[in-house]
């Protein structure tokens, strides 16, 4: 008998989700209209039964058996499912009959009969029985078969040791010399420091602390070293007298905490000790200060090394040392492995073109020496170069040696989450290879496949930012960049998401070109995707059969033929959940996307959709809807209303758009609603943003001029809107200066508020609240197109303040103390927090003045740039906080300030401003002024720093 994978914690966890949504009150409410009531609390008890069964089994990982628990377990997952899909069904049509307010038909008895009517029609009953019953069957079948093969195993304790051969080990010498400068470095305030080393399981972080350890300066710093391999038992005792007998050099005797942590602290006393926790996995702060209490007593300049898969491990043992990010090797380096154990330096006939194949198998290892040491030696055998070929078109797991040795060490930091993670983690084996995403967009797809279990008034997506930043955390995601939005985007790394891949074979699969031949396998999938160049509706129809499938996500960049197909689509997957056509190219949905009546998340960004069909109106239980980047989209469903669930619509459309749909004041639980047009008299009024209280992160209100008075602006209570961190206020056509002040001093937002933009605002000044120093969370402001404003507001008054930039106010002619706010408090330090000053594009500003010693103390970069009338600046010579400084297309600026320059500047750029030019040129009369400033640059051309004269 062979040892069987199972995807552990999957099937608990979908069965946890089960549980919560049987102990709901509605639904026993429901059984009892029905005279099911008994049968509801006897499927509860199968169901509590099932899962201790679940856990016993998913908590040992390896079964010495058949594929019988995979199949039995694979069972239950698809029953669970089909359950689910029956509770959904039951919420959906009450939502519907409550939305078409039944309540107004007549008496409570009639009301119940129209309930019991509609509901009768799904059978309820019955199925409930034949769920009952599926169930009472495989109870039966574990008894009978199964229970006597059922072995008890613990987490499997790793063994490593401190020795390291280095000639085999490659490309980490930055890495051991940054690693040993810590060691070596005294510390600040603490006798012990804990240095971590972080990173993903098979990086490399065992051999680089051994690496370090066995350091010739390293062993000369330190009275005595101790290597200990901690691992998934974390046992204090164990660990701490493991410390004591490596120390000692023999076997202590006893095995109570408290003396041995005595005799430890009488070992560590005056000496300078470094100590070696590898492979640490506890995550209890209570733990890791008992094992830590012994450490104090020893000399300044003791240091504790720790390895871990977890940020949250380094997090809990950091003292004043930042944890080490061990980052993957480069594929170079790879293949130096891979051809040490491969080639051998022996000689093989085609060797070159062997190495031509090898390099590129090594990209395939995407930095992780584990993986190049296991293909080494899977080709160490092979000198075919159709072999290495076959190797480099394969999958990874598909050699034995990479499932014994590889993924192992990887599907131990899978096996150590907890169970809903792990649901979590392996739905992300759907996306493609290399696939970015953004931690929002991935929480709502959570949402809406019901994998986020409640934690009592915890909003959800709060619940579910959790998970993701576990995952985070334990190096299953990776930071890839920040895109336009300032939104974090995260990928997965190859070999981890093969990893999602090989956990979760029965409930998600990814269908490539020429792979439908396949798809009987997956009779149990609830997820999948397609990866395309160009699909073909031929391709698709083998969906059809899937009718249990929850999400089906289509990654195509040309699908724009296969809206008809969409529509049988549409018409039997009528259980998905989770919609993504994103950059298909469709032009347009089908009507019968209305028979989707669970679907919870819908995303049909990037694509040249240019309206949805009114029929999505109809389901009742969408939470997501993206819309992003569709720039020929013109309309959203007039009955949009409806979609009282909806959480998340997210479009970025402001100008295609003449108006939001009548009513959406109605969408009470609209919590991301990027842009909002203010419709003209028959249009959605600014209204109804009064009754959008839930609304978050960031917004744009756009077509402003059809906001007519003061009472108009305050109907839209953003002072009430706590949740928003940043608010753009745009006008598109000028409707005079008076109305637009009244409108802009009603749309004061809440004092928590952080980013703040005002576009085409054609008032002549500014309201008050806007320097009001209550905005104490406002920390940028860009003021664009406000071109009747002639005197800017007292902004300096603000006290959080890091970035302002203004563009284009034709109005200004000049700026002076009041800028500062110096004429509103004789005392205050003008802006007492703010880091980049921008002034852009002003034709009319001539002077600029008033700056005091004490104002802008952080300042950090200041540009100014198409001032044509700008004479003068005013004193900077006391920012000492400034850096970059940038003077653009100013041709009449008369000479930097008579004061000179901060000595804190170290880049200066002058572009296009002739006078200014001339005096800062080499012997010019600015040039004693800026000489000394590392970088200068003037019309493009840098001023090296060898060779200026004096």
């Amino acid at each position: 008998m062979g040892s069987v994978f199972l995807e552990t914690g999957i099937t608990s966890a979908t069965l946890q989700v089960l549980l919560d949504r049987f102990s709901n009150f509605a639904l026993k409410e429901l059984g009892l209209l029905f005279g099911v009531d008994d049968d509801i609390r006897k499927l509860e008890r199968t169901l509590l039964r099932i899962q201790v069964l679940v856990d016993d089994i998913e908590s040992q990982h390896f079964i010495n058996s058949n594929q019988a628990w995979q199949a039995w377990l694979q069972d239950i997952k698809s029953v669970s499912f089909d359950a689910d899909d029956l509770l959904d069904r039951i919420d959906l049509e009450l939502m519907r009959l409550n939305s078409n307010n039944t309540s107004s038909l007549g008496s409570h008895t009639q009301v119940r009969d129209i309930v019991f009517s509609s509901l009768k029609s799904l059978s309820i009953p019955h199925k409930l029985c034949e769920i009952q019953k599926r169930l009472d069957g495989m109870l039966d079948e574990v008894d009978r078969q199964f229970m006597i093969e059922i072995v008890k195993k613990k987490y499997p304790h790793s063994h490593s040791s401190s020795l390291v051969e280095e000639s085999s080990v490659i490309g980490r010498d930055d890495d051991k010399r940054k690693i040993v400068e810590m060691l070596l470095w005294d510390g600040e305030g603490v006798n012990v420091d804990v240095i971590s080393i972080v990173g993903m399981g098979g990086i490399g972080k065992t051999t680089l602390a051994k690496l370090v350890y066995n350091d010739a300066d390293v062993v000369t710093r330190f009275n005595f070293r101790i290597w200990i391999s901690v691992s998934v038992d974390y046992d204090v005792v164990r660990i701490t007298k493991s410390i004591v007998e490596s120390a000692m050099g023999k076997r202590l005797k006893f095995s109570e905490l408290d003396p041995i942590q005595v005799t430890l602290q009488n070992i560590l006393r005056g000496k300078r000790f470094l100590l070696v926790l590898d492979d640490m996995w506890n995550e209890n702060m209570s733990d890791w200060d008992v094992l830590r209490s012994p450490f104090s007593v020893g000399l300044p300049g003791s240091k504790v090394l720790v390895t871990s898969r977890s940020s949250i491990v380094s997090t809990i043992v950091a003292t004043t040392t930042d944890p080490y990010h061990l980052q993957p090797l480069s594929d170079e380096d790879c293949w130096e492995l891979i051809a040490k154990r491969a080639l051998l330096n022996r000689n093989v006939d085609g060797k070159e073109k062997l190495v031509a194949i090898g390099e590129k198998i090594a990209e395939k290892c995407e930095g992780i020496p584990l993986a190049a040491k296991t293909i080494g030696s899977v080709l160490r055998f092979k000198f075919a170069e159709s072999e290495w070929e076959a190797l480099l078109e394969s999958k990874m797991w598909d050699f034995p040696e990479y499932k014994t040795e590889v993924f192992p060490a990887l599907r131990l930091s899978y096996n150590y989450l907890p169970a809903p993670l792990k649901k979590c983690f392996a739905y992300c084996s759907i996306f493609p290879h290399n696939y970015e995403f953004e931690k929002d967009d991935l929480v709502h797809m959570w949402m809406a496949e019901g994998f986020i279990q409640p934690q009592g008034m915890k909003r959800i997506e709060d619940i579910g930012n959790d998970y993701f930043d576990n995952l985070f955390w334990r190096c299953f995601f990776y930071f890839s960049h920040v895109n336009y939005l300032d939104q974090h985007v995260y990928h997965m790394h190859g070999l981890i998401h093969e990893l999602a891949q090989l956990v979760s074979t029965d409930i998600c699969f990814q269908m490539e070109d020429g792979m439908s031949h396949l798809l009987p396998i997956y009779r149990n999938a609830r997820h999948s995707s397609v990866l395309s160049q160009d699909i073909q509706p031929m391709t698709l129809q083998v969906f059809q059969r899937y009718r249990c499938l929850r999400t089906f996500m289509l990654f195509c960049r040309n699908g724009s033929h296969i809206v008809e197909f969409l529509f049988d689509l549409f018409q039997n997957l009528q259980c998905l959940r989770v919609l993504n056509l994103s950059s298909t190219g469709i032009f347009e949905l089908p009507d019968s996307i209305e028979n989707l009546k669970h679907l919870r998340y819908l995303n049909v960004s990037k694509t040249n959709i240019k309206k949805l069909p009114e029929s999505i109106a109809n389901l009742n239980g969408l939470e997501t809807l993206k819309i992003q980047h569709c720039f020929n989209f013109l309309e959203l469903p007039k009955h949009m209303k409806n979609l009282v669930k909806l959480r998340h619509l997210d479009l970025d459309i402001k100008r295609q758009l003449s108006s939001m749909p009548l009513e959406l004041g109605k969408l009470t639980s609209l919590q991301t609603l990027h842009a909002f047009i203010v419709g003209k008299e028959e249009g959605c009024q600014i209204g109804e943003f009064q009754k959008l209280r839930n609304l978050r992160g960031r917004i744009c209100i756009t077509n402003l001029e059809n906001v007519v008075n003061l009472r108009d602006a305050k109907e839209a209570m953003l002072d009430k809107k706590p949740y928003l961190d940043r608010l753009e206020l745009q006008w598109n056509e000028f409707k005079g200066g008076l109305v637009e002040q009244e409108v802009l001093a009603g749309l004061q937002p809440h004092y928590r508020l952080k980013e703040l933009q005002v576009t085409n605002y054609g008032g002549f000044m500014f309201p008050g609240w806007l320097t009001d120093p209550s905005l104490c969370k406002l920390v940028s402001i860009c003021l664009e197109s406000c071109q009747e404003c002639k005197v800017l507001p007292p902004l300096g008054l603000l006290p959080a303040l890091k970035s302002l930039h203004i563009y284009q106010m034709h109005g200004l002619v000049s700026v002076d103390h009041g800028f500062c706010g110096l004429g509103m408090n004789h005392r205050v330090k003008g802006f007492p927090s703010l880091e980049s000053l921008t002034f852009h594009d002003m034709p009319n500003l001539e002077v600029w003045t008033g700056l005091n010693a004490e104002d802008m103390p952080h300042l950090c970069q200041l540009i100014v740039v198409d001032c044509p009338k700008l004479i003068c600046l005013p004193s900077i010579h006391f920012l000492s906080s400034l850096q970059n400084l940038e003077i653009s297309r100013c041709p009449i600026l008369q000479s930097l300030p008579d004061e000179g320059l901060p000595d804190s500047l170290k880049a200066l750029i002058i572009l296009d401003s002739a006078i200014l030019k001339e005096r800062c040129r080499q012997g010019g009369v600015d040039w004693s002024k800026i000489r000394a400033i590392p970088k200068i640059e003037i019309d493009y051309v840098e001023i090296p720093l060898q060779g200026r004269d004096g």
